[in-house]
């Protein structure tokens, strides 16, 4: 998907710069490519808008809310953490396009029934607490059109690098090594719970039988990026050139990192027309 280059405003304050934009958007190499790749994996599944509404769950500092609104949507942005909406709404503004944000849970959705498009979900879905993702998928249905498409992209659980964090909750010595959020949440109760540090992603199967239980159709799958994310500057284009060969390798891209999935809301076979509201907020 070709879209302007994102225009970060010179005049940001450094404390306002979120640490995804600053690690990984303008990161290195790798980190960039890895990060772009999966947002522009999501929405250029989608087909091309022409000003209906789409809500972007996990928006974070608002980059899909960019390349939606490039997608020919409205776009909406709900995130359970709000640290990073000033700068949604400052990046939002200096790319001609608004940045219309609620702190909500996706298994709580502020909207009202059948008011979106499509719904996208970038590296999000394994960050919702596990009770709640059946009722989440419920949420989204609520809110889509029927025939409405909700593109995700979430880990692949059999990819190496999964496979890999697996094997550190085998390894208790080795997890001081690395970030909380690196390898699989364990039993985290409610009042311990937080989206930065829980990380639970679920194989494609399953991902598929919450979906197609809960209103969806799936149209497609697939498997992506391969470049590992420290990746030096210097070893990245001989990196992105192996990641492409492994993408149309049948077996091997089965080993990718990250899963894409599309799927369409359910059409019932009695249907109602869906309400003319001029805001999909709830009152």
């Amino acid at each position: 998907m070709k879209v302007p280059e994102l225009l970060i405003p010179a005049d940001m304050p450094a404390g306002e710069v979120p640490d995804l934009l600053r690690n990984w958007f303008l990161g290195s190499r790798a980190r960039r490519h890895l990060s772009r790749e999966r947002f522009a994996a999501v929405t250029g599944s989608l087909p091309r808008g022409r000003g209906e509404r789409a809500l972007d769950i996990g928006c974070g500092w608002g980059y899909n809310l960019f390349l939606l609104h490039h997608r020919g949507f409205e776009p909406y942005g709900i995130d359970i953490v709000r640290n990073d909406f000033a700068a949604a709404r400052r990046i939002a503004l200096a790319n001609g396009h608004r940045a219309d944000l609620a702190s909500a849970d996706a298994s709580a959705l502020p909207f009202r029934d059948a008011v979106f498009s499509a719904v996208t979900a970038v590296e999000t879905f394994e960050h919702i607490y596990a009770p709640d993702r059946k009722l989440a998928v419920r949420e989204i249905a609520r809110v889509l059109v029927p025939g409405g498409f909700l593109v995700m992209s979430t880990p692949n659980y059999q990819s190496i690098v999964e496979r890999g964090k697996r094997l550190l909750m085998k390894a208790p010595f080795l997890q001081r090594l690395f970030p909380t959020m690196c390898y699989p949440a364990g039993e985290v109760g409610r009042d311990e719970y937080h989206p930065y540090r829980y990380h639970d992603p679920l194989p494609e199967g399953e991902i598929r039988s919450l979906l197609a239980g809960n209103g969806f159709e799936i149209t497609g799958t697939r498997r992506i990026l391969f470049v590992w994310k420290n990746t030096p500057d210097f070893l990245f284009p001989a990196a992105r050139r192996l990641e492409a060969v492994c993408e149309r390798l049948p077996l091997v891209r089965l080993l990718a990192s990250t899963l894409v999935v599309v799927a369409i809301r359910s059409i019932p076979t009695t249907r109602r027309d869906a309400p003319t509201a001029t805001m999909p907020h709830r009152p």
